[in-house]
């Protein structure tokens, strides 16, 4: 396997774990935070009954755990999980957290939402890829790398969808350092 060298490559060839290497430990705890508050009723029973199992608990006992310690165990179990798990921490802390930076992105991209979220007309035939990378450039150089772990996100949910990010992500490498810096 050649060496990785673009965040565009990263994601194309590891998708969720290449996002969630690029994020900070706080955004980890974020998205860990996020995804246990918010996820669906499924997806926390999963989610307890896997603690439980790791933790070697009665999945009763993890209601009674403090949210720190489940953070905790929840960030450390990330790397393990199925990617469509995985996917759901990164959905869940932008969810969560970062509406108006899904927002401004999406207004810069000319793409309907409704609070960050697509609100596309059955029509919709997929975004202008100039907009898009245009908008992407702008939300990275006024936000950087949250801006940064937001595009690689959407790449891995939709590749074709979101082809106008490639472009901003080639041009960074996995760690969100600008290709060529020093």
């Amino acid at each position: 396997m050649a060496d990785v060298t673009t965040l565009k490559q990263a994601v194309a060839e590891s998708g969720p774990y290449a996002v969630w290497k690029l994020m900070d430990e706080d955004e980890r705890r974020a998205a860990a935070t996020a995804l246990w508050q918010n996820s669906d009723r499924e997806t926390r029973i999963a989610l307890e009954q896997t603690l439980a199992k790791e933790m070697k608990f009665r999945p009763q006992t993890i209601h009674r755990l403090a949210l720190d310690k489940l953070v905790g165990r929840l960030v450390r179990l990330a790397e393990d999980v199925p990617e469509n798990v995985l996917f759901q921490y990164l959905f869940h802390l932008h969810m969560a957290d970062r509406r108006p930076l899904l927002g401004e992105f999406l207004d810069g991209a000319g793409i309907p939402h409704e609070d960050g979220v697509l609100d596309l007309p059955e029509d919709f035939e997929g975004p202008d890829a100039e907009k898009v990378g245009r908008a992407a450039t702008e939300l990275v150089a006024a936000h950087g790398h949250a801006a940064l772990v937001y595009l690689a996100t959407l790449k891995v949910a939709d590749k074709e969808f979101w082809k106008g990010l490639d472009d901003v992500l080639e041009a960074h490498a996995p760690d969100g350092m600008a290709v060529g810096a020093a």
